[in-house]
């Protein structure tokens, strides 16, 4: 009998936790976390012209003002439809610096972005092994309809709950305060 309370146990352990909810409204979302990945999917609506908010989910001169966390962006190169940028960001002692690719589908109104590479300075903080999104727009009643997903593999590491833990804060924030710079600059 014990053995198999410890194996229920166990297996419950094992199953993915997954959380949803809504700040004020503004933002649903769903988050997933398993043993080394997570996983963000929310949504926000706002009233706006198309083009505008395509400029702002795409554009790299759109990237400080959504992107507030960051020390830097640099636009390392550009074609038609797709840029590479370095992110880099600073909190307190530790660095991280990713690359990552964006492109823009416009047929199907997605920005789709993937994460090229990144290095840490401290080897507390878990190796991202992959990061995959995209921002999908959809026109409701309302207004359009913004869709976010990302999704992220981590090698284990000491403070690997505290990363997934603050990632996913950080991807509700950036959310709302998405909608805000878009509601403020798209009128």
């Amino acid at each position: 009998m014990k053995e198999l309370s410890k194996g229920i146990i166990v297996t419950l352990l094992s199953l993915p936790i997954i959380l949803t909810g809504s700040q004020k409204k503004e933002l649903d979302y769903e988050f997933i976390k398993d043993k080394n990945d997570y996983s963000f999917r929310g949504s926000i609506v706002v009233k706006t012209d198309l083009e505008c908010l395509i400029s702002i989910l795409y554009d790299f001169k759109h990237l400080a003002n959504i992107e507030s966390g960051a020390k830097s962006i640099v636009l390392l190169q550009e074609e038609e439809n797709w840029y590479e940028a370095c992110h880099t960001f600073k909190k307190l002692f530790f660095k991280h610096e990713s690359i990552w690719r964006k492109t823009l589908k416009l047929d199907e109104q997605k920005i789709v972005f993937e994460m090229i590479s990144h290095k840490y300075n401290s080897g507390l903080m878990p190796k991202i092994l992959s990061s995959t999104g995209y921002y999908q727009i959809k026109l409701e009643e309302e207004g359009y309809k913004v869709e976010y997903f990302q999704e992220c593999k981590l090698k284990s590491a000491l403070l690997k709950s505290a990363y997934i833990n603050k990632a996913k804060k950080e991807t509700i924030k950036f959310m709302l305060e998405l909608k805000e710079y878009i509601e403020k600059t798209c009128h």
